[in-house]
């Protein structure tokens, strides 16, 4: 048997409690780094939830804008006569149009990431601004072409009238 070292013995034990005490500082460490980081995947998830739910509302609120322009195009082209009731009524559907046309564009300007998907919606609504104003002047020309057609019908009435008047010798010998 070896004889008993106490320097050796209380270098071993000192070594043996400064390990002991160092992997426990760095298991523990570990364990704090190991919530800390699952904390902070929480918080960044949390955050990409609520730009996707407000990305979400955003293209609610545009689809929604789409179907009412939808639905005044198709009141719209309900219309065939020519009086002051229908164009006040065209003029207001076109107005109702524009309106949310442009909603649209503030709502496309609040995006905060590019996406295929909002460049497709600023593409539609461009293509939906250049309808309206077809759909306004289409309106315009219709009414041209109806006034145009009144003063057509006017002169006929009065060149009839005429033609009568001259046949019955009234302007004659």
């Amino acid at each position: 048997m070896k004889p008993i070292n106490a320097i050796e013995i209380r270098t071993a034990y000192t070594r043996f409690i400064l390990n002991f005490v160092f992997l426990t500082l760095f298991s523990i460490l570990c364990i704090y780094l190991f919530f800390a980081a699952s904390d902070y995947e929480y918080t960044l998830l949390d955050k990409k939830v609520k730009e996707t739910e407000k990305l979400s509302y955003l293209r609610k609120d545009i689809n929604t804008n789409f179907d009412l322009i939808l639905v005044r195009f198709k009141e719209l082209a309900q219309y065939r006569d020519y009086n002051a009731n229908e164009m006040s009524k065209q003029s207001i559907l076109l107005g109702d149009i524009q309106s949310a046309n442009n909603r649209i564009k503030d709502l496309i300007s609040k995006k905060t990431q590019t996406s295929p998907s909002f460049d497709l919606y600023a593409k539609i609504n461009n293509n939906v601004g250049a309808m309206a104003d077809l759909q306004d002047s289409l309106i315009k020309s219709r009414g041209d072409i109806q006034r145009y057609k009144e003063q057509i019908n006017d002169c006929h009435r009065a060149n009839q009238a005429t033609a009568t008047k001259i046949r019955n010798g009234r302007f004659g010998r």
